[in-house]
């Protein structure tokens, strides 16, 4: 009796052992209602809590509901199931198991319903459903997974039916790949299994697993059931299906279809079973064995069929590891010509005033078929004849009132008939009429770029400054060429000034042409431009008139680039002064570079502060190069260029000043002013009419002829006065003042 008692205690500590690594298994045995809800399952407890959204977490029949806001339904409660020590000790591999039937689909953006959770309430080793991507098999999805991205990282092959349960085993693994692998409906842990590929940096310990649910699920509806959570693989997944449980079943039988010749067309299966992503498929034709150009597919493709495609198909589903198999009976394939069958119908489109515009159609059958494109009912006569006749149709330089705008169709026909396509219309719109200030404004906040790079806009009545090019004839116009077949130069309004490139053309407006300029916004190298093509009628460069008074170029400080002061910030700063005419003052170049000629590219002015600037010449502003290098320069002036990487946070760094011309550089110093006389004693005030930010030295001397003393220097002004108290040499009976800059 002793022996027989301890034979049966040992087996019941053998029974225990091999399940010591379940952690806990969850067969819903509660009340139908809320889940986490105290009191409302059968035993008086319950396991679950909801730790965001209502409680609206609901089990019927032994099942979790997961669903969304859409429909009928209305849920948001998550609810979680918590570990325990030791499991929330240190960070521990965890296997989650469970059953999945889907009856209404995920939305097409997909969500995550499933997910661990550590103990600093971050969301780990989510799980996903998507919608089926294989066009061939609708109402399917399938499952992802990702670390913790809102978004999986990677995707299980197998296209899954609705209404069809299947298991799902995760592994999360935060103690050396920190990631998770996802199964499903394996046969055995070495089944196909994906690993996500998203970082998780701090994954933690698990505290509990959760399910959820949402507004983004769309209409998504699915039931969870026999949930086991374990530390091996084995008791999550066999807990839950014992291996080879579940033999091949069809899930989405084969459909008889009808075909015309040249029409693409498909056979599809779906299948379930353990084992589901190892299944070998044998597809038959009149019961012989028929090769699937997709390879080991439960998708038997006809990308052109032909009458000999015409036959009986039927795929035998086969679990390689267990041997269990699944035949679907036959189906019958006819293939026939019949008239064509347009796969893509042309479409309407809005353009800007001399586009050139193509419609196109595509179109599957039976040979040979042909084209007619219609305009308003009749005839397309102002399209290109040599297309009228074509799959795509070329409508030139497409207006409101030149009989190209309108409705257009097309009628496609073969041996066997005819059909037609939808009616479009193509539109025409003008282009926005904008400052140049508005363009400044339709940018990002972040890099100053420009949103839309497709919309069209027009600058009207703006003053033109070039980089001067001297021709052969000493005659003047603009540059400089970016290559031999592009142009670029400088437009500028009341309100700003921006840059203009032309490709395909070097033709270039004078200094002073008043100009009407089309096309869209772009940016080169965070310069914003307007992106104009010769090749291309609906951009345009027009010439209005000609003005030789320009308006005066604002006068900057080097350090205007810092957006501060009067400048505000650096938002400011590229708003309203790149692509405008400026004016530096009182520069120096650089020593290496003073007693030479001016060559291409970039030179670094400094002024006496020690700040600095970029000075760029272009290689086609040959009316600058040649011409020697200054030591110092009482004004340089030239259009605000920029030159910066398009992702560079630092946005005020890259301005440069790009001149039009030699005349822009002012040699030498400012003339000294006359002399100003103060009389009468008292403290002497000194005014006199200054320029912005030039540095300016007072000189003092008590006679008229000097010798003149400096009494200081570097005082700029942010106005056009300049003013210097004198509070060393008062009380004079007269005291003579001369101003020098710098």
């Amino acid at each position: 009796m002793k022996k027989l008692t301890a034979l049966v205690l040992f087996s019941c500590l053998t029974a225990l052992s091999v399940r010591a690594d379940v952690i806990w298994q969850e067969l819903f045995n509660y009340n139908n209602g809320p889940i986490a809800d105290v009191g409302t399952n059968a035993n008086g407890s319950t396991n679950w809590f909801t730790h965001s959204g209502n409680d609206d977490a609901y089990v019927s029949n032994h099942s979790l509901q997961i669903a969304a806001t859409g429909g009928n339904l209305n849920r948001s409660g998550d609810v979680h199931r918590n570990f325990s020590a030791p499991y929330t000790n240190s960070a521990t591999i965890l296997y989650a198991s469970f059953i999945v039937n889907c009856t209404n689909l995920p939305n097409a953006a997909g969500t995550y319903f499933a997910h661990f959770q550590n103990l600093g309430a971050s969301f780990q080793g989510k799980m996903f459903a998507l919608v089926g991507t294989n066009l061939c098999l609708p109402n399917t999805y399938r499952l992802g997974v990702a670390g913790s991205a809102n978004n999986p990282s990677v995707i299980f092959p197998n296209d899954l039916a609705m209404n069809q349960n299947y298991q799902v085993v995760v592994e999360w693994d935060p103690v050396s790949l920190f990631a998770i692998t996802l199964w499903v409906s394996p046969a055995s842990a070495s089944d196909v299994s994906l690993i996500s590929g998203d970082a998780v940096s701090s994954p933690g310990i698990a505290a509990n697993y959760s399910f959820r649910q949402a507004s983004s699920f769309g209409n998504w509806f699915c039931t969870i059931s026999n949930l086991v959570m374990a530390t091996t693989y084995d008791e999550a997944a066999t807990n839950v299906w014992a291996y080879n449980s579940v033999n091949p079943s069809i899930a989405y039988p084969l459909m008889a279809t009808t075909n015309y010749v040249g029409v693409p067309a498909s056979l599809s299966i779906v299948a379930a079973g353990q084992g589901l992503a190892s299944f070998a498929y044998q597809w038959q034709k009149d019961g012989a064995n028929f090769s699937n150009p997709n390879g080991n597919s439960n998708v038997l493709p006809f990308p052109s069929p032909a009458l000999t495609d015409s036959g009986n198909y039927s795929v035998i589903v086969s679990n390689l590891v267990s041997g269990a198999s699944v035949t679907n009976p036959a189906v019958l394939i006819w293939v026939t010509n019949g008239p064509p069958v347009i796969s893509v119908q042309p479409l309407g489109s809005t353009n800007y005033p001399g586009k050139n515009v193509s419609l196109s159609v595509a179109a599957l059958g039976t040979p040979t078929i042909t084209y007619l494109w219609r305009y308003n009912g009749g005839a397309a006569t102002n399209a290109d004849p040599t297309t009228t006749n074509t799959s795509i149709l070329v409508i030139p330089n497409v207006q409101i009132d030149n009989n190209t705008a309108g409705n257009y169709s097309c009628s496609i026909t073969n041996d066997y008939g005819g059909t037609n396509t939808v009616t479009v219309k193509l539109s025409v719109v003008p282009p926005q009429v904008v400052n140049i200030d508005t363009l400044h404004s339709m940018v990002d906040k972040t890099f100053f770029l420009p949103t839309n790079t497709t919309a069209y806009y027009t600058v009207t009545n703006a003053v033109v400054y070039t980089h001067e090019v001297t021709n052969a004839d000493g005659s003047v116009n603009g540059g400089p060429f970016t290559g031999p077949a592009n142009g670029e130069f400088y437009i500028q309004d009341g309100s700003g000034g921006i840059c203009v490139f032309v490709a395909h053309g070097t033709a270039q407006p004078r200094i002073g042409d008043i100009v009407t300029v089309t096309g869209p916004l772009s940016q080169f190298n965070s310069l914003m431009e307007l992106n104009l093509s010769t090749t291309d009628p609906s951009t345009s460069v027009i010439i209005t008139g000609h003005t030789n008074t320009l308006p005066a170029p604002a006068v900057l400080p080097f350090s205007f680039t810092n957006g501060s002061g009067a400048f505000i910030s650096v938002s400011n700063v590229v708003r309203h002064y790149i692509g405008s005419y400026v004016t530096l003052t009182n520069v120096y170049f650089p020593g290496n570079a003073v007693g030479g000629s001016f060559a291409s590219g970039n030179y670094v002015l400094t002024n006496i502060n020690g700040e600095s600037f970029t000075f760029f010449l272009n290689a086609a502003n040959v009316n600058v190069i040649g011409q020697p290098v200054p030591q110092f320069a009482s004004k340089v002036s030239g259009a605000m260029g920029y030159f910066n990487s398009a992702t560079a946070t630092n946005r005020s760094a890259g301005f440069e000043i790009d001149p039009s011309g030699y005349s822009d550089i002012v040699v030498g110093p400012n003339p000294p002013t006359g002399v100003i006389a103060v009389t009468g004693g008292g403290v002497p005030v000194i005014n006199w009419p200054a320029q912005p930010f030039v540095p300016y030295s007072v000189w003092w001397s008590t006679n008229v002829a000097g010798p003149y003393t400096a009494i200081a220097t570097g005082l700029t002004f942010p106005t056009a006065a300049g003013t210097y108290t004198d509070s060393v040499n008062i009380n004079l009976p007269a005291s003579f003042y001369e101003i020098s800059s710098p």
